[in-house]
């Protein structure tokens, strides 16, 4: 039994050793891999001098040392194989840190590119088609409804309210297409108009608490959080049907951190954890935006017991 064993083991480790040395030239002759091959050959060459004395008298090789020296050399080539191949997960590591930041740069691309379109169309809307509806609603109200009949005075009054209306319809379009608030005083007063505008007429309580540093967001962190406030906001009105939201934000000396919660319905949290998206709920833009600023999300929520996330997105 010894003997069929020691057969087939140094048939194994010629295999091994075969193996190892054609996948050399894979590895660009990289000299971890190439140590432990040598490694691999010494080994079966010291298993066949094992599996000498038990077929013939003496050894194939008369000296003992010989054997012993090669015990050295695998040694030696074993563990300096092991500390190069540091050099390959070092590699590995370097691969899987441009490959992030590739995604990331990718991200905030596209991103930006989103945004330079929604103010372009904005822009479009207000100085294109706002003149024209102010334009009707001042035509209209200088028409003299004492001279015409009762008839004709309500469809006047009708299409007043309703170019007036129109005119506060593209203005809140553009604003949500770009809005003018984070540019010109920051994201603290934009979070608190578009909370206010939102929640005013649904009867949901709002409690916010916002306490940091607008100095040092970037203008991409300010833009992505905005439109992250807006989309949680919304996804609880028209679908959580919560009594209560909470929405507070702080600032760390490496974090700047989001922490949303309602006690709507809730949904199933498996849905996010296997592919990112809910259907109608666009939370796999929230997810976009999060990676596109290295930032990290953790979501608690289950049917029936409300909605709570968190965000962390490092500063600069």
């Amino acid at each position: 039994m010894l003997k069929i064993a020691l057969v087939v083991s140094m048939l194994f480790q010629l295999g091994a050793a075969v193996f190892a040395i054609t996948l050399i030239r894979r590895t660009r002759y990289n000299i971890s891999w190439v140590l432990i091959s040598a490694g691999l050959v010494l080994m079966a060459i010291r298993r066949l001098f094992d599996f000498s004395t038990l077929f013939w008298e003496s050894n194939l090789f008369q000296r003992e040392e010989i054997n012993a020296w090669i015990g050295v050399l695998i040694s030696v080539f074993i563990f300096a194989g092991v500390i190069f191949i540091r050099k390959i997960f070092n590699l590995q590591d370097q691969v899987e840190k441009l490959r992030q930041e590739s995604e990331q740069n990718v991200l905030s691309a596209i991103i930006n590119t989103e945004e330079i379109e929604r103010q372009a169309f904005a822009r479009e809307l207000h100085d294109g088609l706002g003149p024209v509806l102010s334009s009707i609603k001042m035509i209209l109200s200088a028409i003299n409804t004492e001279t015409l009949t009762p008839f004709n005075r309500e469809i006047i009054k009708k299409a007043f309210n309703a170019s007036n209306n129109s005119v506060t319809a593209l203005k809140e379009i553009a604003n949500n297409l770009s809005p003018h608030l984070l540019k010109n005083y920051g994201l603290e007063k934009a979070i608190e108009t578009l909370a206010r505008q939102l929640f005013s007429p649904t009867g949901i309580k709002f409690v916010l608490n916002l306490n940091f540093d607008e100095n040092r967001l970037s203008k991409e962190m300010e833009i992505s959080c905005y439109r992250i406030v807006s989309e949680l906001i919304n996804n609880s009105i028209k679908h959580a049907n919560p009594s209560v939201v909470n929405l507070e934000i702080n600032e760390t000396d490496r974090f700047l951190t989001i922490k949303y919660n309602d006690n709507g319905c809730g949904f199933d949290n498996f849905q996010i954890d296997k592919n990112s998206k809910i259907p109608g709920m666009g939370f796999s833009n929230i997810i976009s935006r999060t990676k596109s600023l290295n930032g990290m999300y953790y979501i608690q929520t289950s049917p029936g017991n409300g909605f709570s996330v968190e965000f962390y997105f490092p500063l600069k």
